[in-house]
């Protein structure tokens, strides 16, 4: 007859390092919660006062406008005059580099003062340097300093690219209000092309001056060969004569006289026969 013992479970101790583990976790979420705890107006008045500087720089910035003009450059144009009877004027690449030259052409002092002058920018606020706080402190800057203003303000603003695998100029100038950007930009669009054509004229001047003056040396040589050619006559007595030299005259007559006295010997000798 078998007896059967009741089954007692049997109790592991728990891991030490395990255990430790876990006690040190406990204390730390339970300091980090206490230091949150106390804290927390420190953190809640850094965020509020993070959020009130974000209201206030959108509320006194003021939002920015983008505009672009486009300008086709035709490489073609940027050459006038040429040595050569039929010039390759493209360059390999199809007229990329020529493109790409004409980007700090459009960036030059000369266009930027021009499309300054045809839309008064030196009297904008926005680009002269003369805002607000300048107004009221009475700091006005003379004529010529505030042209300076004017330009280096419309720089920071402006942007030229070229398109890309196109011949085109982006000039994209960014300003307050969407109409004075795009009136900038087709401003600067305009300066250029008047800048191109003013120096596109002046080079067809030049160039023309330059043939007139070769032109002139010719004739000059042309002339000084003529005279050349008289005083050699002059002195040699080639005068012309009824059209022709004296000496071909002479030269014709004496053929004239020889075919005469042939005819007669002839005549007399057959007479004889």
């Amino acid at each position: 007859m078998q007896s059967s013992l009741p089954m007692v479970p049997q109790q592991h101790s728990p891991d030490p390092a395990r255990a430790g583990s876990y006690a040190a976790s406990t204390v730390e979420l339970g300091d980090l919660k206490r230091i949150l705890v106390r804290r927390r107006f420190w953190i809640f008045g850094t965020v509020a006062l993070l959020t009130l500087v974000a209201l206030l720089y959108g509320l006194f910035t003021p939002a920015l406008y983008s505009s672009a003009a486009e300008i086709l450059i035709d490489p073609q144009d940027l050459q006038v005059v040429t040595n050569d009877v039929n010039p390759s004027r493209i360059s390999p690449d199809g007229g990329i580099t020529q493109v790409e030259s004409q980007v700090s052409v459009v960036q030059s002092t000369g266009v930027l003062m021009r499309a300054i002058a045809a839309t008064n920018l030196t009297q904008d606020p926005e680009f002269n340097g003369q805002g607000l706080l300048s107004r009221l402190l009475g700091s006005a800057s003379a004529e010529g300093d505030r042209s300076v203003q004017t330009l280096d303000a419309l720089r920071r603003r402006l942007a030229v690219k070229r398109a890309d695998k196109v011949l085109v100029l982006d000039v994209i100038v960014t300003a307050k209000s969407a109409d004075k950007a795009a009136l900038l930009a087709n401003a600067i669009a305009q300066a250029y092309l008047v800048d191109q054509a003013s120096a596109r004229a002046k080079m067809a001047k030049d160039a023309s001056e330059s043939i007139t003056a070769r032109l002139d040396e010719q004739r000059k040589r042309v002339q000084q060969a003529e005279n050349a050619v008289e005083a050699y006559k002059s002195a040699n007595n080639m005068v012309m004569a009824a059209g022709n030299l004296v000496s071909d005259q002479e030269l014709t007559e004496i053929n004239t006289q020889l075919a005469t006295a042939q005819s007669r010997t002839a005549a007399l000798k057959a007479q004889v026969d």
